[in-house]
């Protein structure tokens, strides 16, 4: 049984990363846009001062527009950086318009950065994370590296709040859910606001 939860679960990520790679420049601008109005008008986003949240990858929403709209608005913003692959392991750091970014071994933006731009994750107000595909009742399924599921972990201990950002497209009607998978309370679409 176990294979062939593993083997539906990377089903919908080859189906759902293939739609993602297949759209348009326009569509992807869509979608940045109109999910960037939502988020910021969002309470839980609304009134944070220190948000974090994921430059894109691999046909992932387009955080740009979001992240440009928390600047203007006095915000302060956070991307991870990957600390330990072994032990699953992401710090985040301050994200500025000064900020250098380059690829990381994995081909994943992230800011050269000093000591004193890292923040505690008990700092943080919320936290904005890529996802895969999610379902009716929040679970959300990754790209498969377990860094957000490790960082999610109880995260209603941690003082912040998790919330989800997708294409509407990546909603499924079953994710089968592992012991290390962390639901979302909310996830973001272009068209909804999904509330579990």
């Amino acid at each position: 049984m176990l294979s062939k939860i593993f083997k539906h679960r990377d089903s919908i990520r080859t189906y759902i990363k293939i739609a993602r790679k297949s759209l348009s420049i326009t569509e992807q601008y869509d979608a940045s846009v109109k999910i960037s109005k939502i988020a910021y008008n969002c309470k839980f986003i609304y009134n944070s001062r220190n948000i974090a949240l994921f430059l894109p990858f691999e046909g992932e929403i387009n955080t740009y527009p979001l992240i440009l709209k928390l600047w203007l608005n006095k915000k302060n913003v956070f991307v991870p950086v990957i600390f330990s692959f072994k032990n699953k392991k992401m710090l985040f750091v301050r994200l500025t318009s000064n900020s250098i970014l380059y690829y990381n071994k994995y081909n994943i933006l992230e800011p050269i950065f000093n000591i004193q731009d890292i923040i505690s994750i008990y700092n943080l107000d919320t936290i904005i994370v890529p996802l895969v595909a999610f379902d009716k009742k929040g679970v959300r399924l990754g790209m498969g590296g377990g860094f957000y599921d490790v960082f999610l972990k109880n995260w209603y201990k941690k003082n912040f709040f998790p919330v989800g950002l997708s294409y509407n497209f990546q909603l499924v009607s079953n994710i089968p859910k592992q012991h290390w998978d962390v639901s979302l309370p909310l996830v973001l679409t272009p068209n909804k606001i999904w509330v579990f």
